[in-house]
This record gives C-alpha cells, structure tokens and sequence, in this order.
C-alpha cells in the first residue's frame, strides 16, 4: 500500500508539472465599459457596447493577456455613472474607461478623473469642453459640436434649397444640446444664414409631445430647423412635424446622426434630414463595406454611427496600452496621445494637441434606400466628404 501511494504521488506529481498550470495564465486586461443601456439612450447604448465587443473579440489580447470588459449601465444619469465607475476601478480593477454618450454623464466622470486615475476615452461625448480638459480624458468617436456645425454650415451654403432659409434652433436642455445650439448660431451668422431665435428653444429631454414647439415654429415663418436632439427622439419630432404638414415646407438639419433603428421607426417621415457625422453605411470603401458585413453577420442589426465610433474608440485605446507596454493609467494617457487607428471611416488620430480626434467625416442627407444587405428601408445617403483639416478645430 505504502508502495502504491508513493507511486501515485509520483505520478500526480508529474502530470502537474508537465500540465498547464491555470495559475501561470497572465490575468487578463479589464477595460470599464460605460453605456446607457436602459432609459431613453438604452438603443445608442447597445450599439455601443456591440463595437466595443466586436474591438475586443477582434484585437484579442494586449500586452499578452485577454481583453476583459465590464459593461456597467449608466442610464444617463452623471450621479449613477460615475457610482458606476468608482466600482469599476476600485472593486474591478480596471486599467481605463470606455464609452459614454451623454456630455452630462462625461463633464461628471471628468470632475471626477483625478480620485478615479484612469483614462477615461469617451466615444460620444460631443461638448467642446472636452478639448484638454484633463490629461487624463480624451476623445475618440462622434464630432465634436464645433466639427459638427462647422459641417453643417458648409453644407447649408453649399445647398441652394438650405441656404437661404431662415432656420428656427431647438435643443435638448442639458449641456450637450446648448453647447450644439451655441456653436451653430455663431457660426451661421458669421456666415450670413439667417437665425429666428438666437436664444434658441430648449426642450426637457423628456418631451414626448412636440406639438406647442412645433406650432411656434410654423407661426415663425421659419422654414428651416437646426434640431439638437438624442437620436431616438429625432424620428418621433419628424413624425409629428409631418403630422402638422411642417415637412411640406420646412428643412431639417440635425446636430447629431439619427441612429439606423430610429430612422425605421420614422419611415417616410424621416426622409430629408441632412446632418453632418463621421459615418453611415452608405461610406464606400472596402474597410468600411468590409466592417459592416462583420457587424451585420455578428449582430444581425443594421450597422450604425454608434457601433462604429465604439469600434474605432476601442481599437484607439487597446493600441494605446499596447504601446504604453504597461497598464500604468498615466503610460496610457501618454500613449492616447497622438494615436490613431484607420478604420471604416480613414484615420482616426487622437490630437496631441488637446486629446480629441481628428478624422474626415461625412455630409448626409435621409432618404429611402434601395435593396442593401441590412433590409434598412431609410439611410443616410453620403453627399459630400469633409477632410479632417478642414472641420478643425486648428491645432
């Protein structure tokens, strides 16, 4: 007996040492995910979480070890999310934050940035307020509100049927849509379009019945909008805009990308909305065509703005690590500097200069689609391309 267990020892002994040992495994990389994922954002939110995923699933590994994300719902809420992110970084450990849509919920994570040390990427946050405003925040996904109205301006000059409107602005009232309202004003009438209410209407984002807005803009005699709405809420403005026959006589130009889901639900309402974003799926080169067949086969949803900057964002900050060498937050940040990635929408460079993106973008116009492999019936048809030079801001 003595004999037997000696031998078995020795042979467990054996097997463990020319086994893989679990505990030798390099722990794998955790990157704090930050999305609405229920609440009036919850549909942005999940796109992006899918292109954060798909990032991840693709890159594989960074500096060896697995890419772990920690998805935590920050329901639009700046108290909740940065609660959210607190547990991510001193519970979960997280090495850098992710996501993101609302400038409330970013301007609150980055009063917060120094207690959190970690990087902080954001893929939606539109405020010029983000341009250097802490070593440790950066940007890397939809135009900033400046990019966004200079954009728009161009393309309303550019358009005989916009440019001489008069245009009624009407926003969301949080610090997104009032910086978005701002921008645009200035800029248009540095550039001699003409603007109804220079003070601009603000909407609680929580307005579900636009008509009192909607008859003060037809008794304007405006017979343009500038709308700086959450994408969910621009189909269901549209509808009811057609409803009152205001679409029969009135243009509208969106400050932000209506998302491919909310255009469906729009229909034939949402047809005639020009707007200035990074991307639609109507962008035609082989890595874009080649990425939103991975989207769709992987996700089987219409490929959005959304996923898409996730995508990019994700992939700005994995490489970042990788050429940080280390999972130290202020390696990172220094790494975040200057990167960029070229993706479906060309190179996406993080400025040196102020932490925020650079990169081409696109003018768009809704309308309905023709046979495409996502079954869309309304999409964002590209007009013009803008080179990242030229939207700025300077640097």
């Amino acid at each position: 007996m003595k004999r037997f267990i000696t031998i078995s020892l020795s042979i467990i002994t054996a097997v463990m040492i020319l086994a893989p040992y679990p505990v030798c495994a390099k722990k794998p990389v955790k990157i704090g995910v930050l999305v609405p994922l229920t609440g009036i954002a919850a549909q942005g939110g999940l796109e992006m979480k899918y292109g954060i995923e798909m990032a991840a699933r693709e890159k594989g590994t960074v500096l060896g070890s697995p890419i772990k994300l920690l998805v935590e719902d920050t329901q639009v809420k700046p108290p909740i999310a940065v609660s959210k992110a607190e547990k991510l970084v001193y519970r979960d450990d997280c090495k850098a934050l992710i996501g993101v849509l609302s400038s409330g919920v970013g301007l609150a994570l980055a009063k917060n940035i120094n207690k959190l040390n970690v990087p902080f990427l954001s893929t939606h946050v539109m405020t010029t307020k983000f341009y250097g405003l802490h070593p440790m925040v950066f940007r890397s996904g939809q135009l900033a509100n400046d990019q966004t109205a200079v954009g728009n301006v161009k393309g309303i000059l550019a358009r005989p049927d916009l440019k001489n409107r008069t245009y009624y602005v009407l926003v969301h009232d949080y610090s997104w849509g009032h910086d978005a309202g701002e921008r645009f004003i200035a800029l248009a009438k540095k550039n001699g379009i003409k603007i109804y209410n220079e003070n601009y209407d603000k909407a609680p984002i929580k307005t579900k019945d636009w008509s009192s807005y909607i008859s003060k803009i037809k008794a304007s005699g405006a017979d343009g909008i500038y709308m700086a709405f959450i994408t969910n809420v621009i189909p269901v403005f549209a509808k009811q805009a057609a409803d009152f026959g205001l679409q029969d006589k009135v243009k509208l130009v969106s400050a932000a990308a209506p998302g491919p889901l909310e255009l469906e639900a729009g229909g034939t309402a949402c047809h005639g909305i020009f707007g200035v974003s990074d991307w639609s799926w109507d962008v035609n080169n082989p890595t874009s065509d080649d990425w939103e067949m991975r989207f769709w086969n992987e996700y089987k949803t219409i490929p959005s703005d959304a996923a898409v900057h996730s995508y990019v964002g994700a992939m700005n900050l994995f490489n970042a690590i990788e050429k940080a060498g280390s999972t130290d937050a202020k390696a990172i940040a220094s790494a975040l500097k200057g990167i960029s990635y070229d993706g479906p929408y060309g190179t996406v460079r993080i400025s040196a200069k102020d932490n925020c993106m650079r990169n081409d973008a696109v003018l768009t116009e809704t309308m309905a689609a023709s046979d495409n492999p996502f079954g869309a019936t309304v999409y964002m048809k590209v007009l013009h391309t803008f080179p990242a030079a030229e939207l700025g801001p300077p640097e």
